[in-house]
């Protein structure tokens, strides 16, 4: 959200300096469809439509994969259903984090390959190519999880539709055709299309590369979606994964593999860390057993291989973290097809039923329950038992409302310690104000709201200052920067916020 509040403010989206690297080189896609929104509403208040519409195309996607694998409506309803109750999904869909709108065009792109492979007609090869290039333009993890199906389309055309050979070459041209604005932005800053090398303190891929790191993050990806609402089930759980690391010889907390710490098995009803437990399991006993029977047809079988190489080359390129989970959300809803297919080949409509309502009644505390934005209310086991609370949005205004997740996670306050530094600035009539941010920073969203509300906001001017990376030079204004009367500090991770000074403008 601060990219776009830096964006309105330049009336551009061009490279503007920050030392938070994730606002230039990441994919804007998202932050695009938000941004107008948000000048449409003047406000926030609908940003997070974007990863809800994007779940409700999902699973209407979904349902059209099962159609193409010959399934009747009622596997239809039932994968959507499976994909609709993802936990992680649900998390995700009212936030504005932009793992859904990626998955969303991950599922698409699966599905105009499914129609090509059935019909036969090249413009599915070019709804194919469109959809990758949007998903690119999205997010980085779309390039782990459709490099699988872009092999797959590449071997259909080079085995079975020869004729069609010549498009195989349109698809990394209009991939480039939609990305050449960001590819260019990120050359001109970290020479490369990527933007690798944005972040010189923090590697995210995995600094070793063999069977050993492969089997250890593979076990760790897995014990995320076995967390469960009991604590000591999930201590047993993280035990038996340390002891399997100790039987290999391996840290599972290498730095190397690893982004955060040890390994340990979380269970939250927050969209960065929530488990798809029942929906995992699911997937491993229903389709393994189809699989292993040999019921699979040829296309479902490909469609399963190039999910799980997704799963696989995550795994093996990306250091372990406890939020992997929401990577992994493009591969939960890659199954959800394949789900609806094993069922069409168990006939078992009383298993169906079964699940159904297992996994609606499973969705429901990550519906009402959400850790930063409840719907009904707030949960807290207390001397073993269990007390209900009032929700946020019922105890708290709407300013307030953007720091739940802050006092959640780190047990502070800033919105008091934000409201008083505003006020200082206010009192010192001051409109152009620096922002000195170490690195990554969630919290700058809130102060510039904040900022807005309480000043002028035709005459504010909001400045990144001391940036030590190359986007300092494309400071837009050096005089305006000379006017700035408050410099806000913000350290690792926010976790201190204090102004500096604020001098009185006459």
């Amino acid at each position: 959200m601060t990219r776009i509040m830096h964006w309105m403010q330049n009336n551009s989206v061009n490279i503007y300096p920050t030392n938070d690297f994730r606002q230039l080189v990441v994919g804007p896609l998202a932050e695009y469809f938000i941004l107008h929104l948000y000048l449409f509403s003047n406000g926030d208040f609908f940003s997070n439509l974007v990863q809800w519409y994007a779940m409700v195309i999902s699973c209407i996607t979904v349902t059209l994969i099962v159609k193409e694998f010959g399934c009747n409506y009622k596997l239809q309803i039932f994968s959507a259903l499976f994909c609709a109750t993802l936990p992680m999904g649900i998390m995700q869909s009212t936030s504005t984090q932009t793992d859904y709108f990626a998955t969303m065009w991950i599922i698409i792109m699966a599905y105009f390959i499914l129609k090509y492979i059935n019909f036969n007609l090249p413009r599915y090869i070019f709804a194919f190519s469109i959809s990758l290039g949007l998903g690119i333009l999205t997010k980085g993890t779309v390039y782990i999880f459709a490099f699988p199906f872009c092999i797959w389309i590449g071997i259909n055309l080079l085995t079975n539709n020869r004729k069609h050979f010549f498009y195989l070459f349109s698809i990394p041209l209009i991939v480039f055709i939609l990305n050449v604005g960001q590819l260019n932005r990120n050359i001109n800053l970290y020479n490369n299309p990527i933007g690798l090398g944005a972040d010189n303190n923090t590697i995210y891929t995995n600094q070793i590369l063999n069977l050993s790191s492969f089997t250890s993050n593979l076990i760790r990806n897995i014990g995320l979606n076995l967390a469960v609402p009991n604590q000591e089930i999930n201590i047993k759980i993280a035990k038996a994964i340390h002891l399997i690391h100790d039987h290999l010889n391996i840290s599972s907390g290498d730095p190397a593999t690893t982004m955060t710490g040890s390994y340990f098995i979380p269970f939250s009803l927050y969209e960065s860390t929530a488990p798809n437990t029942l929906h995992f399991i699911i997937f491993f006993l229903i389709v393994f057993f189809i699989f292993f029977k040999k019921k699979f047809l040829i296309l479902e079988k490909y469609y399963l291989f190039s999910t799980i190489a997704g799963f696989i080359l995550l795994t093996l390129i990306m250091k372990w973290t406890p939020q992997h989970n929401r990577w992994l959300l493009s591969f939960f809803v890659l199954c959800s097809p394949i789900i609806g297919f094993s069922f069409f080949k168990l006939k078992s409509n009383k298993l169906i039923y079964v699940l159904a309502w297992s996994l609606s009644l499973y969705s429901i505390p990550y519906i009402l329950f959400n850790k930063s934005r409840s719907l009904l209310s707030e949960v807290k086991v207390e001397n073993k038992q269990i007390n209900f609370y009032k929700p946020f949005f019922f105890k708290h205004d709407r300013q307030d409302l953007y720091y739940i997740a802050d006092k959640f996670f780190y047990s502070r306050d800033l919105s008091n310690i934000h409201s008083g530094i505003v006020e200082e600035i206010k009192k010192a009539n001051c409109y152009k104000i620096g922002f000195d941010v170490f690195s990554f920073s969630d919290m700058e969203y809130p102060l510039w709201l904040s900022l807005k509300k309480n000043l002028d906001n035709n005459n504010l001017k909001i400045f990144n200052i001391n940036v030590k990376n190359k986007s300092a030079s494309y400071a837009k204004d050096e005089s305006e920067k000379e006017l700035i009367c408050a410099i806000i500090s913000f350290d690792k991770e926010a976790r201190l916020v204090k102004l500096i000074h604020a001098t009185t403008v006459k």
